[in-house]
């Protein structure tokens, strides 16, 4: 996987152990493994390149600068944890990360199993695309953002760095702007249907938000 590649390469090959002795890190490897055993064992439908309707247009290559940052966060947050360089003070900071990270890996997995075919890194419709309502999209219409939301600043936050912070409001920016041009191509395409949808599920928190 190149992620766990990527994560090595930052840490460095020569002291491999110690990158899983810290008990936070131990466990967002765990957290990992255990997303990569359930997209497995669920046999979940995973093709993030589907395109649809309308014409995926800029997206590809917004997405691709965020994969490129993404990448890059990969390989630099390791790095800096060894190293001591932008570091937060306090374990318990790489705990609360732990949390998130586990939090959004199940969410995602949930939302993923019952998207199936309808799923796509771009804002776009499938062939006979059908309004989700079921499962974990009953109470939260967006889980796959939620889910974009925690993992990355889980992530930042499990190597306790101090980029955390600029971590989230990045994602914050992507995902609210995705969700809103998301929404208005669900508004109309599926009208009242999505209106009532609207209705009874949180954007990304039931009955919050």
């Amino acid at each position: 996987m190149p992620a766990i590649l990527l994560v090595m390469v930052g840490w460095g090959f020569d002291n491999l152990p110690a990158l899983v002795l810290n008990p936070a890190r131990g466990g967002l490897a765990a957290v990992a493994l255990a997303g990569v055993a359930a997209v497995l064992l669920l046999d979940l439908d995973l093709r993030p390149l589907r395109t649809g309707s309308p014409p995926v247009g800029k997206q590809s290559l917004q997405l691709g600068v965020l994969l490129f940052l993404s990448l890059s966060l990969l390989w630099f947050l390791p790095f800096a944890d060894r190293r001591g360089i932008l570091i937060l003070k306090g374990s318990y900071w790489r705990y609360l990360g732990l949390l998130f990270c586990c939090i959004g890996v199940t969410v995602r997995v949930l939302a993923l199993k019952v998207l199936g075919e309808y799923f796509s890194a771009y804002v776009t419709l499938q062939p006979n695309h059908r309004l989700v309502r079921h499962g974990i999209y009953r109470r939260i219409r967006h889980p796959l953002y939620l889910s974009l939301l925690l993992v990355p600043t889980g992530i930042a936050l499990v190597f306790a760095s101090c980029l955390a912070l600029p971590v989230m409001l990045l994602a914050i920016m992507f995902v609210f702007d995705r969700i809103r041009r998301e929404e208005c191509l669900l508004a109309d395409h599926f009208g009242s249907e999505f209106e009532d949808y609207r209705r009874c599920a949180g954007k990304l928190l039931p009955h919050v938000l």
